[in-house]
């Protein structure tokens, strides 16, 4: 079994969550419910920009708020080719990091348009989520999602998971925990982003000896250390 906590690290997080748990929300349950296909296709999206800069889903949520509808039905209606081409430029205008110039070799284009020919071929976004709720175990839904997705791994599963209500017993360990984590002493893999056992081992640790001594879900700790990181720091 592993052990990445250490004593003073699980104390100084629990103390973080006594201090912030009634500062931070605790994510919304089944809120994949109250979207449309054209906002779950935004989370979606979002995901992918994120990678490499949270800033880039604030741009691309501000670009994508004019005209969302509108945009998703032109994608739907669009031929493959053509798809991708709409989406790079979407990402562009957002300025959205590590978007080519040339959508031709922009992988997080290429694999937004998977992503969404992917949702389609399930019967749209909505369709999707809602037969990855019927999934009983949580970890099979991160995993399904971040195996059948194409640039939404781990992490990102998680992350759109939580945002979505569909998962509470996980925590997306993105930099910003991981800077958290060492600084209070606990011991952060290098490999982590990679390596499925190590993250599934590190967040075990996180959800038995912080989130259920504190009563929280690990969804509730992912969003008070993503919030609060510099202040815990």
């Amino acid at each position: 079994m592993s052990n990445y906590m250490n004593q003073v690290s699980v104390r100084r997080l629990q103390n973080a969550v006594k201090k912030f748990r009634d500062v931070v929300p605790r994510p919304a349950s089944h809120r994949w419910k109250r979207l449309s296909d054209s906002e779950l296709w935004a989370a979606v999206l979002g995901q992918i920009a994120v990678v490499g800069s949270a800033n880039s889903g604030d741009l691309l949520k501000k670009e994508l708020s004019k005209d969302l509808q509108t945009w998703f039905d032109d994608l739907a209606a669009a031929a493959p080719g053509s798809r991708m081409r709409l989406i790079h430029a979407r990402l562009r205008r957002a300025g959205v990091r590590y978007v080519t110039e040339s959508s031709k070799n922009c992988k997080k284009s290429r694999s937004a348009a998977y992503d969404f020919d992917l949702l389609a071929a399930y019967g749209g976004p909505y369709s999707y989520f809602e037969k990855l709720s019927k999934i009983p175990d949580e970890a099979w839904r991160v995993g399904i999602l971040s195996d059948e997705f194409q640039y939404i791994r781990s992490k990102g599963a998680r992350d759109l998971l939580i945002g979505l209500g569909l998962v509470e017993n996980a925590i997306a360990l993105d930099s910003r925990l991981q800077t958290v984590l060492r600084n209070v002493g606990a011991e952060v893999p290098p490999d982590l982003a990679v390596n499925r056992v190590k993250y599934k081992s590190l967040e075990r640790e996180l959800l038995d000896k912080v989130c259920v001594p504190c009563a929280i879900t690990g969804a509730h700790l992912d969003r008070i250390l993503f919030s609060k990181w510099k202040e815990i720091l």
